[in-house]
């Protein structure tokens, strides 16, 4: 850089936006060869970027479920009143929270429902596996609803019914 008010293309020679945010950093901090310690610190980075996944992701689905009790909650307190007049006021409620899952479920995942048209009209039995945490199920019903309008009664394990809130 030819001075300290001016911008990085004002030498002779062109740079790269990175070397002038290099040299722009280096003047900044005082400290030399500012290069080698972001190097540094995007090698660490990349290195612990798993890690940050692996606590990420358990993160983000328990903060969906307490924003799904904590909407639920809020949902029925606003609708006290028009519960007594109307037939089934937790339509807006449903909507909400399977369309909330239903996005979460196809960008972390992928999530996808084939051979839905296969379930009958009548009732019927769906048998699944689950990991370490019954979200397959929501994700599930969450599509199911969002397709064809329709809930899914669960007979589930102890530990379904122990998750918090």
């Amino acid at each position: 850089m030819t001075g300290g008010n001016e911008s990085c293309t004002a030498g002779p020679t062109s740079m790269s936006y990175l070397t002038c945010l290099t040299y722009i950093l280096e003047e900044w901090t005082g400290v030399k060869d500012i290069g080698d310690y972001l190097s540094y610190a995007f090698y660490v980075l990349w290195l612990l970027f798993p890690l940050v996944v692996v606590f990420v992701l358990p993160g983000v689905i328990v903060i969906l479920f307490y924003v799904s009790i904590l909407w639920l909650h809020i949902y029925k307190r606003k609708n006290e009143i028009k519960e007594a007049y109307s037939h089934d006021v937790w339509i807006g409620a449903r909507e909400m929270l399977a369309t909330i899952w239903d996005g979460h479920g196809r960008i972390w995942h992928g999530y996808e429902l084939h051979g839905v048209e296969n379930i009958p009209q009548g009732p019927g039995l769906v048998v699944f596996y689950h990991g370490a945490t019954p979200v397959d199920y929501i994700y599930f019903t969450a599509r199911l609803h969002i397709m064809q309008k329709r809930r899914c009664s669960v007979v589930a394990d102890h530990f379904v019914f122990r998750v918090p809130g």
